[in-house]
């Protein structure tokens, strides 16, 4: 049995990636800077589903996959079920499986909306009190 991370813990790295996530976004589009929005994009959508995970596992939760991760978030109150992350979600899978064309240059332009909802989401877990 394995023990589980505190949810703090999980939360300093996700908001040090959504940092690299934002300086990503705010550089000059060129081929080099668009790989590395995208990659970074996917370090810190992973980051999130971890540190949700972590944050339902204090509550004796588990989330099953990232959908029902981000279900719980809305559970809480943290994201509206409208907030874009179910197509977030469907790009990052995207992402993974290196898509290029049209569906690469649609998801960066969407990366500054996945920021902001990964920032927000960064925002309800600060507010939430260290145990």
């Amino acid at each position: 049995m394995s023990i589980p991370t505190p949810p703090q813990a999980v939360l300093t790295h996700f908001d040090w990636s959504l940092t690299r996530f934002k300086e990503a976004l705010e550089k000059e589009d060129t081929k080099y800077y668009r790989g590395a929005a995208l990659q970074r994009f996917s370090l810190t959508y992973d980051l999130a589903i971890k540190t949700i995970r972590a944050f339902a596992e204090e509550q004796n939760t588990t989330c099953s996959d990232d959908a029902s991760c981000f279900e719980w978030t809305v559970n809480h109150r943290w994201l509206k079920n409208d907030s874009g992350w179910k197509k977030m979600a469907k790009d990052y899978t995207n992402t993974l499986e290196r898509s290029t064309g049209s569906t690469t240059d649609q998801i960066y332009a969407d990366l500054p909306k996945y920021y902001h909802l990964m920032d927000h989401l960064r925002r309800q877990m600060e507010a939430i009190p260290h145990r």
